[in-house]
């Protein structure tokens, strides 16, 4: 999601029910490609009006895209047809709906104001871009996603937001804003070169790549709401996961996934500070705190790497385990400052 993001009708799905959107991937990884025969995979029959439906509303969660009147899987799509269990893909569709700008926009009016169900259908109305009948239509697909996504905590009088309030209150500002309205000598775009002409770019492709990944988008998550609890707002942009800024005081977060055996920590970690420096290089901010996060704490042979982040490279390191409480060894702790957990 981003910011330029224009909301229209096609936004708003069409079809009813979150499950069967999951199965339009599994379709396609079973080389079912086109309306009719996702239709039939899903079990619906409409001679592919719902095949389309549910298709689009897969291409909103981006799970898929459209290849020359094919559906093909994104990578979001392909991780999600290697899920086994139930609970785990609705919890995937979970943090695809959070993503959608239409969610995305429902969900921080709900965790703002925990509307009942009567001033929840209220907002919906003003917010439809379309016909108000068609507008109460949606709305019942729209609530049960959220409903069925196990994102909502329903009583009587309120809805509220049960999870990824992270995700949910991360704001994406443009980069050409900069992180603390400065206005940027370089304008960042998309890959990084070493023949510079004033143009500095990111590997934006591989960016999103990461991003998809299960694991880093739990860490923004966690990260976003580590600081939202403690007052400050999180924010984002197409290059940096997560920043925030107090009083002038700026810290750049880089998250990297680390797998089980921890044997790719330290490429992860070389990736991150190459990409903290640059950043904070091209957003004018000499003075940043810098801070790689991961899901991996640091064993005692590999203490020597903590050492250099902290002492030669001026790099903080924190981890977490179960994605809600951070740790950080001493010697990060002066670099981190206000932000240390």
């Amino acid at each position: 999601m981003t910011l330029s993001t224009v909301i229209t009708t096609a936004n708003f799905p069409q079809a009813d029910r979150l499950e069967q959107v999951g199965k339009v991937a599994t379709a396609i990884f079973n080389g079912h490609q086109v309306d009719a025969e996702i239709e039939n995979f899903i079990g619906l029959n409409s001679g592919g009006r719902q095949g389309r439906y549910y298709r689009l509303a897969a291409e909103a969660l981006g799970l898929i895209f459209n290849q020359h009147n094919y559906a093909v899987l994104t990578s979001l799509g392909k991780e999600y047809v290697g899920l086994t269990t139930n609970a785990a893909r609705m919890d995937f569709l979970a943090r695809c709906l959070v993503d959608t700008p239409v969610f995305h926009e429902a969900l921080r009016y709900i965790h703002k104001h925990k509307p009942s169900d009567r001033q929840l259908k209220k907002w919906f109305r003003s917010f439809y871009p379309g016909a108000q009948s068609t507008a109460d239509r949606r709305f019942h697909t729209f609530i049960s996603y959220m409903r069925d996504a196990g994102l909502l905590q329903q009583s009587a009088s309120s809805n509220q937001l049960q999870k990824y309030i992270g995700t949910v209150v991360k704001k994406y500002v443009n980069p050409t804003q900069g992180l603390t309205g400065r206005k940027l000598k370089f304008t960042p775009t998309h890959v990084p070169t070493a023949s510079s002409t004033g143009v500095i770019h990111f590997d934006v492709d591989a960016q999103k790549r990461e991003r998809a990944n299960l694991i880093h988008w739990q860490l923004v998550d966690a990260k976003s709401s580590f600081l939202f609890a403690r007052d400050l707002e999180p924010y984002a942009n197409n290059h940096i996961d997560l920043f925030t800024d107090e009083n002038s005081d700026v810290i750049l977060y880089e998250m990297k996934s680390v797998n089980s055996h921890g044997n790719n920590l330290l490429s992860q970690v070389r990736k991150a500070i190459s990409q903290l420096y640059e950043y904070r290089y091209i957003y004018q901010e000499p003075k940043a705190r810098l801070c790689i996060v991961t899901n991996h704490g640091i064993a005692k042979k590999d203490d020597w790497l903590l050492t250099y982040l902290a002492n030669d490279r001026s790099i903080a390191y924190v981890w977490t385990h179960d994605f809600a409480n951070f740790e950080c060894h001493d010697s990060a702790k002066p670099l981190l400052g206000n932000f240390a957990p």
